[in-house]
């Protein structure tokens, strides 16, 4: 039996796929975590802000997550010492969020161990099969952010 290789059923399993890895993975950093002192989504606010310092309505937009939850935790890491507000000279209320020094090197340390789980269990990837899994989750990901946007557009006019 002839079987034919159907291109977008490919890419669909693969999208099938994103949210069990999510999980997959989301659960293995609430074990890396435990004893750190934050959430992954802590975790992921911070990584981010360890980057660069934003408002919450910029790192709301950066993580696809709503501005009401990203203000809840950054509230959070603000009471654990691991962000501060900055002043924004643009914008009075909307302040940036920085990490503080014990922010910074607590991202670090939850980093290198991200870093050596996953050279653990995926050391074996290579350097052109990681670029074209990067290039192929990149274009998933700005295609469903144009529609997400588009269907946005079209709620609000009704």
């Amino acid at each position: 039996m002839l079987v034919r290789f159907d291109r977008q059923e490919r890419l669909y399993k693969a999208i099938r796929l994103i949210r069990p890895v999510h999980l997959n993975v989301s659960r293995t950093m609430e074990k890396l975590l435990q004893g750190a002192g934050i959430s992954v989504a802590e975790r992921a606010v911070l990584e981010l802000l360890c980057e660069k310092p934003l408002t919450v309505p910029e790192a709301a937009r950066q993580l696809s997550m709503k501005r009401q939850f990203v203000q809840r935790v950054a509230a959070g890491l603000i009471s654990k010492g691991l962000i501060e507000k900055t002043p924004n000279p643009e914008h009075r209320r909307a302040y940036f969020c920085a990490p503080t020094a014990a922010g910074r090197d607590l991202f670090e340390a939850i980093h290198r161990r991200e870093l050596e789980t996953l050279h653990a269990v995926l050391g074996d990837i290579n350097q052109t099969e990681v670029v074209v899994a990067l290039r192929v989750m990149m274009r998933i990901d700005a295609a469903f952010e144009a529609l997400a946007e588009a269907n946005e557009g079209r709620e609000e006019r009704l």
